[in-house]
């Protein structure tokens, strides 16, 4: 598949029964687009999607929840 957002080459990773898309790409990262958005994104110039993709980033770190792992102990 192509990245939907710098347009390289990457691998489809969606589950079944989700509603949208799980790219992994070699240049991008791991991310997914919610269905309803995906138009929107590519209807955006590449650095704009760019951009998008940073911020979906920044706000995955304050949402991501609690992880429990060696530094809570």
């Amino acid at each position: 598949m192509q990245c939907p957002v710098c347009d390289g080459s990457a691998r489809d990773h969606t589950p079944p029964g989700f509603r949208g898309i799980v790219v992994h790409c070699p240049s991008c990262g791991n991310y997914d687009i919610v269905g309803e958005y995906l138009d929107k994104l590519r209807a955006l110039n590449p650095v704009t999607r760019g951009e998008v993709l940073r911020k979906a980033k920044q706000l995955a770190k304050l949402f991501a929840g609690p992880s429990i792992n060696g530094s809570c102990f």
